[in-house]
């Protein structure tokens, strides 16, 4: 048996009917449409300069009304690199239940472009550690969705990994937003933050450049520039919540 959602047609004649009508209707909008199209080239009435405007116009909105918006593409999976040097990337989230967490890598570290998904994670469950191409930049980010109430926020930092150690990416919820650190735990008796890190989306920046950042953090501003607060943002899409809400 079909199951019925709120918000779609019941199984009968009046969503038959309903359908029926809707097609009627279009395909009357197309007639009327092609009809003045034709008139305005064969009849002295619509050779008129204004009836032949809207009869252009006319058969504009009709094709613009058939036309549907392509869906929006999946977000590409990472592939860890399968040779050369690499650094392993752990990942863990401390959130309520309900919200959900990704991770994500840049394929382009310096623009902050090409997104990959590494994993997701809820309260319960975090996402497989994977591999970082070591001795080069990677760009990466914890996004925290509430889906509850539709909003988000997201941690970006670029780092350069060193062959052979472990890192963690450790995000949290936070009352109006969330937080996330980049750690070195190649020794797990001393966890301690990145000195590579820096923070490329602070304050509402999405992407700033690197040499910003370095600039910043010799200048003194480091702690700014490393700070991995973030506040909630209001109205979350279906693109940011793709792959982040489970069935």
């Amino acid at each position: 048996m079909a199951l019925h959602r709120p918000g779609m047609t019941k199984p009968g004649n009046t969503g038959v009917a309903n359908v029926t009508k809707r097609r009627l209707t279009r395909a009357r909008g197309r007639n009327v449409a092609l009809t003045l199209a034709r008139n305005s080239r064969e009849s002295p009435l619509f050779r008129s300069p204004t009836i032949v405007l809207l009869a252009s116009l006319a058969a504009a909105v009709v094709l613009t009304a058939c036309v549907v918006p392509p869906p929006s593409k999946p977000i590409a999976k990472y592939v860890p690199p399968t040779d050369g040097q690499t650094a392993k990337l752990v990942m863990r989230g401390t959130l309520p239940a309900g919200d959900n967490y990704g991770v994500y890598v840049y394929s382009d570290s310096e623009k902050c472009t090409g997104l990959r998904s590494v994993g997701t994670g809820t309260n319960t469950r975090n996402p497989a550690s994977t591999l970082l191409a070591a001795n080069q930049i990677a760009t990466v980010e914890f996004f925290l969705v509430k889906p509850t109430v539709r909003s988000y926020c997201s941690i970006r930092y670029s780092f350069t990994p060193i062959a052979g150690r472990t890192y963690l990416l450790s995000g949290a919820a936070a009352d109006k937003g969330c937080s996330a650190r980049m750690l070195d735990m190649s020794d797990p008796e001393n966890i301690k933050p990145e000195p590579t890190a820096l923070r490329r989306n602070p304050a509402g920046t999405a992407c700033l450049p690197l040499s910003q950042s370095r600039a910043a953090t010799l200048a003194g501003n480091g702690a700014a520039q490393k700070s991995g607060d973030a506040v909630l943002r209001q109205g979350a899409s279906a693109d940011d919540l793709q792959g982040l809400i489970g069935p």
